[in-house]
């Protein structure tokens, strides 16, 4: 706690102190949404004892989100302690436990550290011992089963010479310049690392150990590109010999590579078709190894594979799936093609991990009384266990909404499907102001939770309004046809889905059609960038990271393979097609938009360039509509800053409240928003009790 706490008014935003203790159970506020704890990759030691997983916590004085550990003794249900941190900045990825779990790998870059370095933190005498010393940062660490060694991967390192010239300024980075990637090998007795997988002529993009420790599966892609794992292929290098097997060769990417318990087969996920065409549900595929043709899995089934697993006899495979509004886990069968389901309910099953030695699985679980609980399901139990308890006490301080997933007819008579979400202080028979909020992707869909910062969807509903989640034509987890009804036209059903699905809750005397609102980030920001150049029937409405313009859109995004089907080509190939870009682009009729409208965006952003949002502000600003845009500096496609992030939830209610309600929004600050910077950087001088 600072010293000084001062209550500051600016605009419409006051300052709060330290909550009064024990209070009645509130709806969540915008400082409440950012400072959620979450949880993510939980890993279980490999006796089955133990946890570790990651728990975020938001600082505002450094004005980020850090990653710390949490590590639990399962037999007896008490907190083990972990290494001390260097500094309030320090963050940690994914610990990575080692065979015999006496400790686990974490990546760390310290006060010593050029780059992120691979340290090895010993539960048994609790200390923490630097291991690399690498001269590029070190990710995606895999060890051995014998422990003697582990794996990791790396950007090539550019000579000393050429680091020193560019870190001087005395270069200019070609524009896409990005180096290769290759597989290192860390042996412990030695201390020293070793290339194990790396070539001129490509980038190690994926790689997996086989369960034997014999074998790395690993993609090959021509570039360091995103779009280059389109033109690569899955190899397989024998550890012992050094011999290398290319296992594919095609037009597509293969993502999670995984070989057999036996290495007699691999399995794959690529976005195609059983006769390789692009542009399909992430399907998952088997191939046995030095045949051609991979056998495509469950060719009937509405469902986007996120990840699966080899069982522990390689019979089958565990499949974590996309099915709408939800995420479950599967066995599939192999040797009679049965796909039984092993979770259900109104949640999302994630950050899943199997550990075939234990036969045990870990996941978090989401819902919307919280945003993810850790389970465990082990060897001969029925279901799945809770194991942490982050949100136990929520009930008594949050008074979060009801959600339900609800259905209504889309043109051709498709049945579409999305979450509705009520408003906190919801009495039945009245109709709410109701916010719609279409997901990212769109090759994505909203599910039960949605806790994102950008959506804020509990904070909303704590203010009166409904939120409707529909998931349109163009998303995933209901099959390919329903996903690939965008192919050709990015606008062909979608945007109507969303509108039909907004009168069917109307029809309903739920939504109040005199108080509507859009929302979106990302692809849900070309949605709403669409919708307000269709229908003057939104009071308001917030766009995040929208585009407006396909072409400019299309060569300035980080990525284009996914859009290419979309428009049928690219628009500086011969014979382009320039009508589809200029037919399907939002900027063309922002001269029709009315609706009060928001723009947000990241400074950085690569994905959804800053362009994007700065040519739809300015169309709109030129219709004569009231608008406004934040670009925010130094920010990725997704905000990163908490003070950015709670900036932008209050922006969004301010705005609403005055085109919705004719009212203003008076907003809560964390009390360190009334500090000097001075203060906040100097920590030493406040000796607070």
């Amino acid at each position: 706690m600072s010293c000084r706490l001062g209550i500051l008014f600016v605009a419409m935003f006051v300052l709060s102190g330290v909550a009064a203790a024990a209070e009645a159970p509130r709806p969540m506020t915008p400082v409440d949404m950012v400072e959620i704890r979450r949880l993510s990759d939980p890993a279980l030691s490999p006796d089955g004892g133990k946890l570790l997983f990651r728990r975020s916590q938001t600082d505002w004085r450094e004005n980020r989100v850090v990653q710390r550990y949490r590590l639990i003794d399962l037999n007896t249900g008490n907190d083990l302690p972990v290494f001390a941190y260097e500094d309030a900045k320090e963050s940690v990825g994914r610990g990575v436990w080692a065979p015999d779990g006496s400790g686990f790998v974490t990546l760390l870059e310290r006060e010593d550290d050029e780059h992120e370095q691979a340290y090895f933190f010993s539960v048994e005498t609790g200390t923490l011992e630097a291991l690399t010393s690498h001269d590029e940062d070190v990710s995606d660490v895999v060890w051995a089963p014998n422990g003697g060694h582990f794996y990791f991967s790396a950007e090539r390192a550019r000579s000393p010479e050429r680091r020193l010239l560019l870190d001087d300024d005395w270069l200019i980075r070609e524009y896409e310049d990005r180096p290769f990637r290759e597989v290192w090998r860390f042996d412990l007795e030695t201390r020293e690392s070793t290339r194990v997988i790396g070539g001129d002529a490509y980038s190690v993009r994926r790689y997996a150990l086989s369960r034997d420790g014999s074998k790395i599966i690993h993609m090959r892609a021509p570039g360091p590109l995103g779009d280059d794992v389109h033109n690569g292929d899955l190899w397989l290098f024998d550890i012992e010999t050094g011999d290398e097997v290319r296992l594919t060769n095609n037009r597509y990417s293969e993502a999670s590579p995984a070989l057999s318990p036996d290495n007699g087969s691999f399995a794959f996920i690529a976005t195609v078709n059983e006769d390789g065409e692009a542009y399909y549900e992430d399907n998952l595929f088997v191939q046995t190894v030095g045949e051609e043709t991979p056998r495509l899995l469950m060719p009937d089934e509405a469902m986007e594979v996120l990840d699966f697993s080899w069982s522990q006899d390689g019979d089958g495979l565990f499949v974590l799936g996309n099915i709408g509004v939800r995420t479950e886990l599967f066995h599939y069968s192999l040797s009679d093609d049965a796909l039984t389901r092993l979770t259900e309910g109104d949640h999302v099953v994630g950050d899943w991990s199997y550990l075939p030695s234990l036969n045990a699985h870990t996941a978090i679980v989401t819902t919307a009384a919280n945003p993810g609980e850790i389970f465990i399901k082990r060897d001969g139990t029925e279901g799945f266990e809770q194991i942490s308890d982050e949100y136990d006490a929520w009930p008594e301080r949050f008074t979060l909404p009801k959600q339900e997933a609800v259905q209504w007819r889309g043109r051709g008579r498709v049945t579409i499907e999305g979450l509705l979400v009520y408003p906190v202080d919801y009495e039945q028979g009245e109709a709410f102001p109701l916010v719609t909020i279409t997901h990212g992707g769109p090759r994505s869909s909203s599910q039960f939770g949605s806790w994102n910062n950008s959506r804020h969807v509990p904070v909303l509903a704590g203010e009166g309004y409904g939120v409707f989640l529909p998931n349109h034509r163009g998303g995933t987890g209901y099959g390919d046809a329903f996903m690939r009804d965008m192919v050709g036209n990015y606008f062909n059903n979608a945007h109507h889905d969303i509108l039909d699905g907004i009168d069917a809750l109307i029809d309903r005397g739920l939504a109040d059609p005199d108080r509507l609102v859009k929302m979106g980030w990302s692809a849900g920001g070309h949605m709403t960038n669409k919708l307000i150049t269709v229908t003057d029937r939104f009071k308001a409405a917030s766009s995040g990271a929208g585009a407006a313009d396909w072409v400019s859109m299309y060569g300035e995004s980080d990525v284009r393979h996914n859009r290419t089907p979309v428009f049928g080509g690219a628009p500086w190939e011969r014979r382009a097609p320039l009508k589809s870009f200029h037919r399907q682009s939002m900027l063309k009729d922002a001269w029709r938009v009315t609706t009060p409208t928001l723009f947000f965006v990241g400074g950085d952003d690569v994905r959804v360039p800053p362009t994007q949002s700065i040519l739809m502000y300015r169309g709109v600003k030129g219709a004569g509509a009231a608008t406004e845009l934040y670009v925010a500096p130094g920010q990725p496609h997704g905000f990163r800053k908490p003070s950015y992030r709670l900036f932008k939830i209050i922006r969004d209610l301010q705005w609403f409240a005055r085109y919705v309600h004719d009212a203003d929004y008076v907003a809560t600050l964390p009390a360190i928003a009334s500090e000097p910077k001075e203060e906040k950087e100097d920590e030493d001088e406040c000796q607070c009790e």
